[in-house]
């Protein structure tokens, strides 16, 4: 009975409002969920450029170290290939976030995997998944999934 009492007080002590633990969760959750707003936002602004078909701007947007790996003209005939036959985007829903250190193929940093529930003209459910990285200048689209 002892034990369930110190355990019941230590719980009520960690999840009080001023203990350091509880202020920890707080900020990084209030973190997570900044950073989740930042990668949302660049993911939509290159998605944007996707949907009107605009690949050049898209491809300016990726990082240098991508853009170095594949010349303009391949990824403009890549997104042709993979995106333009699903047609017009009808309408795209946040499904979830998630962040990782580590990506097969890529060098260690920090990266923001978004998913997408998507509609497009000749296709009713897909899903999208964008893959951003942290570089110098913010968040850049290092990967797109169309499912």
């Amino acid at each position: 009975m002892r034990r369930v009492l110190v355990l019941l007080s230590c719980l009520a002590i960690g999840s009080s409002p001023g203990c350091a633990l509880h202020r920890s969760a707080t900020k990084s959750l209030a973190e997570k969920r900044t950073r989740e707003k930042e990668v949302r936002a660049s993911a939509t602004q290159w998605l944007a450029l996707i949907d009107a078909a605009d690949y050049s701007g898209a491809y300016a947007l990726e990082p240098e170290r991508l853009r170095t790996a594949t010349t303009e003209e391949q990824f403009v005939r890549s997104m042709e290939a993979r995106r333009a036959p699903f047609g017009k985007m009808l309408s795209r829903a946040f499904i979830g976030a998630a962040f990782t250190r580590k990506l097969t193929g890529a060098p260690d940093g920090r990266y923001e995997s978004i998913l997408f529930r998507t509609a497009f003209a000749h296709k009713s459910v897909a899903a999208e998944r964008v893959i951003l990285s942290f570089e110098s200048d913010g968040w850049r689209v290092v990967d797109y999934r169309l499912y």
